[in-house]
């Protein structure tokens, strides 16, 4: 390989401008290609063998596009509710303008009768959200289209509601597009790299040649995620792991040049030799983490698998560009590498092997023991966390509060509860397929029953009521023809009686005085109880005016004490005073209501006092009076005598009068029996009306679909509605085929709460299995909480096996490049090591919440779940990096121990040549990672925090804890079997020798006379 690695060094340093062009060509085209079909990411999560992921399959095959999930796009008030006409008609208009939009499957409107039925409007009447079902999935969904769903809200807006959106739209508008993370870090490896490099010149060509590969991987990136689901997480990942390797290989490069060039060597032989050496290391480096990080696809997940895709895309780029692009640069440059040179004084020396890092080695040298065991002491405090790490998922929560996604979030959590924010949703295969309940077809049938039965007398009793109303006619005119017979008698009867005329004139005219006395006498009466009735009211308006009168004077009284009790506190004075005015104000209103109300009470007795003797003279003229009705009495005694004739005949006109009752009696009857009927006509309208109420009210429960009634949706309802943790379930939804329903509870918890992630464990461990177990129906736990619950499952199960399998493929790597048993085992320790103690800081700083705060996140809790995936790709991409490091240490003590040092020596010689180049480097890498920090997503700044930390502890452990290993190990360290020797292949990681380094162990200068190894 370093022949090969040779003559392309030597082609690009002489045809730089060729090269240049090319990767301009290769810029160009994937620019090209990622503006005309755009560079895709998104968060769909694809799981095999998982619940989620049958839940999935199960939708995406039979009732697309709900697979997809609802976006919940949120309104909010504060002031009034949102059904109020201010507010109404906009949230309304806002919803039209949504469902008009492409890909907008559906969307209920919250502030409608269905909407409030399901649930889509806060108790306060203050907060609504409306599900938006897109039918593409969040891969497909752009930018622009999220914008135009969220701007479609407008109306709501433009009448005073606050509107943010949820979902994979509200992920896809909250994506931080701004660079401030690369800018910081690549400012802050500038400044390093121009201490170490020792010109501006020469700093800049890391970053350019970092930059270039970086925009072309993350183009390839893009343009993957047409193929490959692609997190939205990836790009910024590649784009971590890329500008540190990128970095990285070329300060290894140039420092290389500029030691050849510093011995005299011609510009085109010293690229052409760096790439030989240098570059065959770092293409060995750059296979190791690119290995690293694609050994993530044993764990057979998807998202994992396409991260350490994507990362291992911008290592390959990073690679080339490190071998091709940058000795292009080199050539073009020649000795003008130097130009804009630093001041002598803070320039570094031309020479290794002497200053702070050879003094190191010879501490190293001289004490390894106590040098491993200050390691291993160092390291101990801060792996003690990590033995409490929970993979959890990505928390919406603690994401930066000026994100739409962030908005939505707390306004559902506030106006609903927070485990809206994540429903789970369950979704059921049926065979046979859903048909309603036989309670709701008995039901059904009897109110269909009763309808009829309504419709047909509806028909029938007016007609016979009209026959009623037509025979009773009939008997009012023969009643008119017998009064009219009997007013004929009675004329008669006058006729007889003619000759009592002055009889009865005398009696009429005693019955006229007596009724006039009489109707006097109810006069006075009326007068007198109408007089007691004023009395009364007078008396009862002016006893609560008393009351009030009696208390406003206490209160007068109370009122000047405390202002005499107050003199020298002229507020408290003023504010007693200005109460003591209102009340004497009151009082006085209270004595001008009650001066009227006493004179009327004063007239009123006067009137009593008059009707009194104007009763006692009226009962004297009663008595006169009935003296006279005495005498009269007698005379009518003689009269209805007379009388008596006439009353005979006056029975023979009763008879007929009581025939006609009879019949009017008859005709009664079969008006009550006609009532009779109408009441229980009554009665079954509103059995029908109560059986149309429980109607509605089992298909309102099933969804507005009767199918939903079918007894094992029931079922299923009711075990997740009475599961704990779970505040609500949504209506059912069917597909048209009924073989398929959906549900969606609601739990208590945060979607990233460890009781959330219990909860989809005991849904699917015990409430579905018993739901189910009636047979003919299967049920699937799905959505996105409970696919995150499924990712850090999956981890957790396979964290062992991609850690077993990266350390494996590191240890054999090792041990064929440097035909050791002890250096591929002391390396992998180290980095293991090493990543312990980084999740240990990673866990103490989010899942303890040591950190939140400082670290810049806004969250209600005090701490951050650790996202799932996060170790588990930090493992592999620390492992592959802290791997560089351990090669670019051994390969020079390999160097030395193969020219003849003794293998203590070799270390010794080795440390110091390498150390200053490898810390750099480690340096430029942690302060890239770290510089992530600074991004708004929590789960960027876990990545950040925990790649930073780590490749810190691997670039000082592989200047401690490393080299004293070796050290201890001695000649072992060398050592391989025979047998084992003959069949690995023979890899040089730095090609061939090119002469030999003189040894000694007080030769502080070997630097001088040896070819200079990866530093």
């Amino acid at each position: 390989m370093g022949r090969l690695l040779h003559a392309l060094g030597s082609f690009c340093a002489r045809h730089g401008l060729v090269v240049v062009a090319v990767w301009v060509l290769v810029a160009v085209g994937v620019g090209t290609a990622v503006a005309t079909i755009g560079a895709q990411t998104g968060n769909d999560l694809s799981l095999p063998g998982t619940g989620s992921q049958a839940a999935k399959d199960l939708l995406e095959e039979r009732f697309p596009p709900q697979q997809n999930g609802v976006n919940p796009i949120v309104f909010d008030v504060t002031d009034g509710r949102l059904t109020d006409d201010r507010y109404h008609q906009a949230v309304v208009d806002s919803v039209k303008a949504m469902r008009k939009l492409p890909h907008v499957h559906s969307v209920t409107n919250p502030v409608s009768s269905g909407g409030q039925t399901a649930g889509l409007l806060s108790d306060d009447g203050q907060t609504a959200f409306a599900p938006v079902l897109m039918d593409i999935g969040s891969g497909d969904l752009t930018e622009e289209l999220a914008q135009r769903v969220l701007d479609a809200t407008e109306p709501a807006q433009k009448a005073g509601i606050t509107t943010a959106a949820g979902g994979s739209i509200g992920t896809t508008l909250s994506t931080d597009e701004s660079e401030t993370s690369e800018v910081v870090g690549i400012i802050a490896a500038m400044i390093i790299l121009s201490f170490v490099l020792g010109s501006l010149v020469a700093m800049g060509l890391p970053i350019v040649s970092a930059v270039v590969g970086l925009g072309v991987a993350l183009a390839t990136v893009g343009l993957l995620g047409h193929v490959l689901a692609v997190p939205t997480s990836g790009p910024t990942l590649a784009t971590m792991i890329g500008l540190g390797v990128g970095i990285d290989y070329a300060l290894f490069l140039i420092t290389r040049h500029q030691d050849h060039l510093r011995d005299g060597m011609d510009v085109v032989d010293s690229i052409a030799r760096t790439v030989a050496t240098s570059g065959s290391a770092i293409v060995f480096a750059g296979c190791t983490v690119v290995i690293a990080l694609l050994a993530l696809g044993v764990a057979g997940i998807p998202l994992v698998s396409t991260l350490g895709l994507a990362a291992a895309i911008a290592v390959v780029a990073a690679v080339l560009v490190a071998i091709t692009l940058l000795p292009a640069f080199l050539g073009l440059l020649g000795h003008r590498i130097a130009w804009l040179s630093l001041p002598a004084f803070l320039r570094p020396r031309g020479r290794h092997g002497a200053g702070l890092w050879a003094r190191w080695a010879g501490v190293v040298r001289r004490h390894p023991l106590a040098v491993a065991l200050l390691s291993l002491a160092a390291l101990a405090p801060l792996i003690v966390p990590v033995f409490s790490l929970e993979l959890g998922q990505e928390d919406i929560g603690a994401t930066s509060p000026e994100t739409t996604e962030r908005q939505a979030y707390d306004l559902v959590a506030a106006g609903f509860g927070v485990g809206y924010n994540g429903p789970l949703q369950v979704a059921s295969r049926l065979d046979p397929v859903a048909a309603p309940s036989e309670a709701y077809t008995q039901k059904y049938d009897q109110a269909t029953s009763l309808q009829q039965d309504l419709e047909k007398k509806q028909k029938q009793l007016p007609k016979e009521q009209q026959r009623l109303e037509a025979e009773q006619a009939s008997l009012e005119q023969q009643k008119s023809q017998l009064q009219s017979e009997q007013a004929t008698l009675e004329r008669q009867a006058d006729s007889l009686q003619s000759e009592k005329a002055d009889l009865e004139q005398q009696g009429a005219d005693l019955q006229r005085q007596q009724q006039e006395l009489e109707a006097k006498q109810a006069r006075l009466e009326s007068e007198k109880s109408a007089l007691e009735r004023r009395a009364r009211a007078r008396a009862a308006r002016i006893a609560p005016l008393a009351r009030e009168l009696a208390r406003l004077l206490v209160r007068e009284r109370v009122l000047e004490r405390r202002i005499d009790r107050a003199a020298g506190h002229p507020d408290r004075v003023a504010r007693l005073r200005a109460r003591l005015a209102d009340v004497r104000a009151r009082e006085a209103a209270v004595r001008r209501q009650l001066a009227p109300l006493v004179a009327q009470a004063r007239r009123l007795a006067d009137q009593a006092r008059r009707l009194e003797a104007q009763a006692a003279d009226l009962q004297r003229q009663a008595d006169e009076l009935q003296r006279q009705a005495d005498d009269l009495r007698a005379q009518q005694a003689t009269l209805e005598e007379r009388a008596a004739e006439l009353q005979r005949r006056g029975d023979q006109l009763q008879q007929q009068a009581d025939s006609l009752q009879r019949q009017g009696d008859q005709l009664q009857q079969q008006a009550d029996d006609l009532r009779a009927e109408q009441q229980q006509a009554q009665q079954e309208e509103k059995q029908a009306k109560q059986l149309k109420k429980e109607l509605t009210a089992m298909v309102t429960q099933a969804g507005g679909d009767p199918r939903g009634t079918d007894p094992r949706v029931v079922h299923l309802q009711d075990g997740l509605s009475g599961t704990a943790g779970v505040v609500t379930l949504t209506p059912p939804q069917l597909n048209t085929k009924g073989d398929v329903v959906l549900l969606s509870a609601v739990p208590s918890t945060a979607p990233a709460s460890d009781d959330t992630a219990h909860l989809v464990e005991h849904v699917r461990d015990t409430v579905l299995p018993e739901t189910n177990q009636g047979g003919g129906i299967t049920s699937y736990v799905g959505g996105y909480t409970a696919s995150y619950v499924d990712l850090a499952s999956l981890i957790s199960a396979r964290l062992l096996l991609v850690i077993g399998t990266v350390v494996l493929l590191g240890f054999v790597l090792l041990m064929i490049a440097f035909r050791s048993l002890l250096i591929p085992l002391q390396a992998a320790v180290t980095n293991v090591l090493s990543a312990a103690a980084a999740f240990g800081v990673l866990t103490a700083a989010f899942q303890w919440g040591w950190a939140v705060s400082l670290l810049g996140i806004d969250t209600a809790d005090s701490s951050v779940p650790i996202a799932s995936y996060v170790p588990l790709m930090m493992f592999a991409a620390l492992f592959g990096l802290s791997m560089d490091y351990e090669v670019f240490l051994v390969s020079h003590v390999q160097q030395h121990h193969h020219a003849g040092e003794e293998p203590r020596q070799a270390v010794r010689s080795g440390l110091g040549a390498s150390a200053r180049i490898t810390t750099t480097a480690a340096l430029i890498m942690t302060t890239v990672f770290g510089s992530f920090i600074l991004n708004a997503d929590p789960t960027i700044k876990q990545f950040g925090v925990g790649l930073s930390v780590a490749v810190l502890l691997a670039g000082i452990l592989v200047v401690t804890l490393a080299p004293a290993a070796l050290v201890l190990f001695g000649r072992a360290a060398w050592w391989l079997p025979r047998w084992l020797d003959r069949l690995l292949p023979h890899v040089s990681i730095e090609g061939e020798p090119e002469a030999e380094v003189p040894s000694g162990p007080d030769d502080e200068d070997y630097s001088s006379s040896r070819p200079r190894s990866m530093a």
